[in-house]
């Protein structure tokens, strides 16, 4: 039996990974949870029998509040109330940066005045009906406030749950703590968020307040993370077009140098760059999960690593930014970090992802054969060519359909 298993579950465009670690006494960790479909379908079913085995959930992280990452999560803890007397599975401890981790200076004095609470709950408003399903309505009328308890925050908050303990319960952040034992034999070596990425995300929440009232007063008030979260779920990513739109749907084949020579952004959202991003260390075993990460502040902390500690920076897997967006996945980057194997977390549906250059990038590198795992049949075909398999030396792993694809190392 292999000492560590990853889970990449079906999860639409989003990310949902399960890592077991250990064979006598196994360590369970929840990266994300994809959308409540992902939940009900195949996470549940999932933990339902992982309980029934006497196991338990160690860890689970939600990267950041991003609907494709943490829908899947909300259901999760709606439905296993309380962390005393769990309905699903047993969770020891949950990391989740949520408004109260952005280091507002709050009036612990002040209250929130009639036209500042009504700002609030209309945020509240616009993503609690944003959430609901198209076969639902909802209540124009009705009054929705942090009692709905519908958010994560809220839902941590009055199931008791160990929220950021590792942390202090502070924010998860990589200034605070860049290292933090989770067991005696696991290691996590935390690349993201920093001060500067949660202060981007500060301002940026902050600028959206005083947009409605120029000096809105900021307290610890519960409502404002269910505002926060909601704000956030609502967001639409306003900087992303579907990509590959360049490539004819009738081409047979990739021209790999042509995608190599291709000039492409970076990703400027101040959501994706507050992504929870990270080191897992077994014993000689090595994986990078990178979220929805910026490649720019990875490329800092990994050479930080280098240079200081003479990381070796090959991988034993490496979980691709933000489902392999060109966006999340730089030149830079892949020259400071490589493996045998990639995941990929989508069913390409929306914004074409994974992009051709992300894997163009990739595969153009000297090395020994890389394995690149989706969870979905490839969108595109173009990489299965058998000719270029040949010559950039990779393989491709997929399921068939509603199917988790599954690593063990």
């Amino acid at each position: 039996m292999s000492a560590v298993k990853i889970e990449m579950l079906p999860a639409q465009e989003g990310d949902c990974f399960l890592v077991s670690i250990g064979e006598k006494d196994k360590i369970n960790m929840l990266i994300d949870g994809g959308y409540k479909e992902t939940y009900y379908e195949h996470l549940k079913p999932r933990l339902v029998e992982m309980a029934q085995k006497g196991e338990k959930l160690d860890l689970v992280i939600v990267t950041h509040i991003d609907s494709d990452h943490i829908e899947g999560i909300i259901e999760l803890f709606k439905e296993n109330g309380n962390s005393k007397k769990p309905s699903i599975i047993p969770i020891k401890e949950v990391w989740h940066n949520s408004y109260r981790h952005l280091q507002f200076k709050v009036d612990e004095k002040a209250k929130l005045d009639f036209r500042e609470k009504a700002i609030l709950s209309e945020k509240i408003a616009k993503g609690y009906e944003s959430r609901a399903s198209k076969n639902e309505s909802v209540n124009q009328n009705k009054e929705i406030s942090a009692k709905d308890g519908s958010t994560l925050a809220a839902l941590l908050y009055s199931g008791e749950y160990n929220w950021n303990t590792l942390y202090d319960e502070d924010a998860i952040n990589y200034d605070t703590k860049d290292m933090v034992k989770v067991t005696g034999d696991i290691t996590f070596r935390l690349l993201s968020p920093d001060n500067n990425r949660l202060e981007r995300l500060r301002r940026f929440w902050l600028k959206e307040l005083r947009k409605d009232k120029y000096n809105f007063k900021l307290t610890d008030d519960k409502i404002f993370d269910d505002a926060y979260e909601f704000f956030m779920l609502n967001l639409d990513d306003f900087q992303q077009s579907d990509e590959n739109t360049e490539i004819s749907s009738k081409e047979e084949k990739v021209d790999i140098n042509s995608l190599l020579q291709r000039k492409t952004s970076s990703d400027t959202s101040p959501v994706n760059g507050s992504s929870i991003s990270f080191i897992i260390e077994y014993q000689t075993i090595k994986m990078l999960f990178l979220a929805d990460s910026h490649p720019q502040l990875i490329c800092e902390k990994i050479k930080r690593l280098k240079d200081e500690f003479s990381y070796n920076t090959y991988f034993d897997l490496i979980k691709v930014s933000h489902h392999g967006s060109y966006r999340n996945t730089s030149v830079e980057l892949l020259s400071l970090i490589d493996s045998s194997c990639y995941l990929f977390s989508t069913n390409g549906k929306k914004h074409n992802h994974p992009s051709l250059e992300t894997i163009a990038r990739i595969i153009s590198r000297e090395g020994e054969e890389r394995k690149l795992f989706f969870n979905y049949p490839l969108p595109h075909d173009y990489f299965s060519d058998e000719q270029l398999k040949g010559e950039y030396n990779y393989s491709i792993e997929s399921p068939t359909e509603n199917e988790s694809t599954v690593i063990e190392l």
